[in-house]
């Protein structure tokens, strides 16, 4: 199985075969060789597989190690907005101001006292915990699963 193909012949060529028995032999020579191919085959598989799963879990190690820090960035930004509150509420409280219609804008070293009603809402600050949350968005192709057709228009999950 193993010798090159003119070392297979030469070898037939010195003893006194017929051609069937000719056939048989390099049908055996060929179904070894195919035995041994398959077998490399599946081993190149295996490890294809094993280097994908160490890539997943890497995948899975990072994506909870940035979820604990997001988690943990959240908390300092609750912590922080809360006493962001609660100095801007002592200011409005110093000028005799109600908190329900103003609000303390700083710019630079200016601070300022400013009705809400003058202030978009997405200029506030602090903004609510749950407004500084991360929505991630995949990008499709990135999915598991996913296909897109040749033209582009064409999207399917397998």
């Amino acid at each position: 199985v193993n010798q090159p193909m003119d070392e297979f012949n030469d070898m037939l060529n010195k003893h006194n075969l017929t051609e069937e028995q000719l056939n048989i032999c390099r049908d055996i020579r060929r179904r070894g060789k195919n035995k041994v191919a398959a077998q490399n085959c599946r081993k190149r598989k295996i490890g294809q597989i094993e280097e994908l799963q160490r890539k997943v879990d890497k995948a899975n190690r990072v994506r909870n190690r940035l979820k604990l820090e997001h988690e943990g960035l959240i908390s300092q930004y609750a912590t922080a907005a809360a006493k962001l509150t609660s100095l801007t509420d002592q200011v409005l409280a110093h000028h005799n101001k109600n908190k329900q219609e103003y609000l303390v804008q700083v710019e630079g070293e200016t601070v300022l006292i400013l009705p809400k009603c003058s202030v978009p809402a997405h200029a506030r600050l602090p903004r609510p915990v749950g407004q500084t949350q991360i929505r991630i968005q995949y990008s499709p192709l990135s999915r598991p699963g996913y296909t897109q057709g040749q033209a582009g228009g064409q999207r399917s999950w397998l």
